[in-house]
């Protein structure tokens, strides 16, 4: 996991260009199986059928390639969200709630769960060896809010202040639900995430 000095700035010929996607490809792959022995680049780059080599000529680093898995799953991002169809606020609470639901099962998501794992925590941490891979997640996070935030569009009698906080609260509380599911637990998740749904509505309606 440490940096080396980046590459050249040279654009990659066709080969390049084709390699750089099979070793993106093959990490979100490899990442998205959950597993923390995949965050390993002489791994991603075996499975792929290339070397350490090519790693550095392509991405610079491991930085740079990190960077860059992040940022393939900030350009699939969009294809992982619906558009709302209800019109009151408890029918959008419960929609987004299961919409991200799915999200965080869903490969590029679990790729971004199994780095920010296995590389340091939290992101002030791992800016200071992997400043560019900081900011991608940064932004990953940065996009999900604002997704959050727009899900409620066109809604009449709906605070700002608090849609923006429930935007921050209830990836939150997904999140920590999915860990408790991962870890094993006794709580029933489904009610678990029915009650958050019931909470949330009433301070969104006020």
């Amino acid at each position: 996991m440490t940096t080396t000095p980046a590459a050249s700035t040279r654009k990659p010929n066709r080969r390049g260009v084709a390699a750089r996607e099979q070793l993106l490809s093959t990490a979100l792959r490899l990442l998205g199986e959950g597993k923390p022995e995949s965050v390993s680049i002489n791994l991603v780059a075996k499975e792929a059928g290339l070397s350490w080599g090519s790693v550095q000529n392509l991405f610079g680093d491991s930085d740079g390639f990190w960077s860059a898995v992040a940022d393939q799953v900030a350009e699939v991002g969009p294809e992982l969200w619906a558009k709302p169809t209800s019109t009151t606020i408890a029918g959008r609470v419960a929609e987004i709630a299961e919409l991200y639901r799915a999200v965080l099962e869903s490969p590029y998501a679990v790729s971004v769960e199994t780095m920010r794992w296995a590389l340091p925590r939290p992101l002030d941490v791992l800016a200071e060896t992997h400043p560019r891979t900081a900011a991608s997640i940064r932004r990953l996070d940065e996009l999900a809010s604002l997704a959050f935030v727009h899900f409620f569009d066109g809604l009449e009698g709906l605070d700002e202040e608090r849609r923006t906080a429930m935007s921050e609260v209830m990836p939150a509380m997904l999140r920590s639900l999915r860990n408790e599911q991962l870890l094993g637990t006794h709580v029933d998740i489904d009610r678990a995430h029915q009650a958050m749904v019931t909470m949330l509505t009433a301070y969104l309606e006020g």
